[in-house]
């Protein structure tokens, strides 16, 4: 098992500095599975933190075993979740499936039962400057035949910055020019990224239902599942949370039984894995429940979320973001690395990987070209 770590300066929106880990497992019988470990502020730790833990600690443990042991190994690292980053399993489970459709010649939603061959992509926005950047850009990803946007309003900027820069009032004003702009033919969507408290998410959900949106996502802290009840309590609207809740599966019941979310949310690199997302579906499934895919951090783990959107049908969109300088317009952050990019037909669908594995290449000698040192 290794772990190569590469500068990757490639996107506006994150770190000039970040770097891009790559985790290698190779079979004794000459297979090898990947997947990219991302280094951006919202994973919490960057590649070397999780890159030591990988080779120090769960390595020794995988040495010897079968890697069909998916489910075996996937509780085994949930048992260690204390002494973990909360990434670490999701890195190791994808790798893993990844391994498991080489060897059998397989994309890996055939082997986790495929439903479906095409699903609608949406653009997803980052914090842009002002309402006519995001109308812009949502112009030109309808032009390219994509039938749903999803805002990351300007105060989501904060996020990251804690400026405190953004307003309740320029928000709508962006979800307002953006819905006069596109008309009623294209579904909306928003990501408020936990900045508001109560009373200014309930306004923001009001005037979203007279926009005409098609859900609302984490307007309150990740964890105020409180809030959260209350809140659908007052909208119509479907509102979305659970993306960065930590605990992967077994948190998920509480919001259920105390509906405080309309549909779940999750992604492999923080709720275990592709094992542990299809966990999650099933559980949405099972209550009548969207589980709405969230992009996955990095283009490897967004193609191993291809493959679990092809494996369900409690989802209707699949998320590709897109954190272009205004004016740019573009997947290329969802496909940095990879020898044939993610692409939306002019239906505005992404269609299901073909390849074995996850279905994806990497572009060994555009990563080789930077990097740093292997981890191993």
């Amino acid at each position: 098992m290794s772990v190569h770590t590469y500068d990757c300066a490639r996107v506006v929106g994150f770190p000039a500095d970040s770097r891009l880990g790559i985790l290698t497992i190779e079979t004794d019988e000459g297979v090898s599975g990947h997947t990219f470990i991302a280094d951006q502020l919202a994973v919490g730790a960057g590649v070397e933190v999780v890159a030591k833990q990988i080779v120090e600690v769960v390595k020794p443990r995988l040495l010897g075993r079968d890697p069909m042991d998916i489910g075996a190994i996937w509780h085994q690292l949930r048992g260690m979740a204390r002494c973990l980053h909360h990434t670490v399993q999701g890195y190791i489970d994808v790798v893993l499936w990844d391994i498991a459709g080489k060897s059998v010649g397989l994309p890996v939603h055939r082997l986790l039962g495929t439903c479906r061959e095409k699903l609608p992509a949406y653009a997803s926005s980052w914090a842009l400057p002002d309402a006519a950047a995001y109308v812009a850009e949502a112009l030109a990803y309808k032009e390219m035949g994509i039938k749903a946007y999803k805002l990351h309003p300007p105060s989501f900027s904060d996020f990251f910055t804690n400026s405190g820069s953004g307003t309740l009032k320029g928000d709508i004003e962006a979800c307002a020019a953006v819905r006069e702009a596109v008309g009623s033919d294209m579904e909306l969507m928003i990501d408020a990224g936990w900045q508001y408290k109560y009373p200014q998410a309930l306004r923001l959900g009001l005037a979203l239902q007279e926009l005409d949106y098609y859900w609302y996502e984490d307007p309150l802290k990740a964890d105020d599942i409180a809030g959260y009840s209350r809140l659908r309590e007052k909208l119509t609207i479907p509102v979305l949370a659970t993306e960065s809740t930590l605990g992967g599966l077994h948190v998920y019941p509480a919001w259920i039984e105390m509906k405080a979310t309309d549909y779940l949310r999750a992604d492999v690199m923080v709720k275990g894995g592709i094992t542990g997302v299809m966990k999650i579906c099933h559980l949405a499934e099972a209550y009548g429940m969207n589980c709405e895919l969230h992009d996955a951090y990095s283009p490897t783990n967004q193609v191993a979320m291809l493959n679990i959107a092809m494996a369900i049908t409690n989802c209707d969109f699949f998320e590709l973001l897109c954190p272009n300088e205004p004016g740019a317009y573009g997947f290329d952050f969802v496909s940095y690395g990879l020898e044939e990019p993610l692409t939306v037909d002019r239906e505005g669908f992404i269609h299901a990987p073909t390849l074995p594995g996850l279905g994806c290449r990497i572009d060994w000698d555009l990563m080789n070209a930077t990097r740093l040192g292997v981890i191993g």
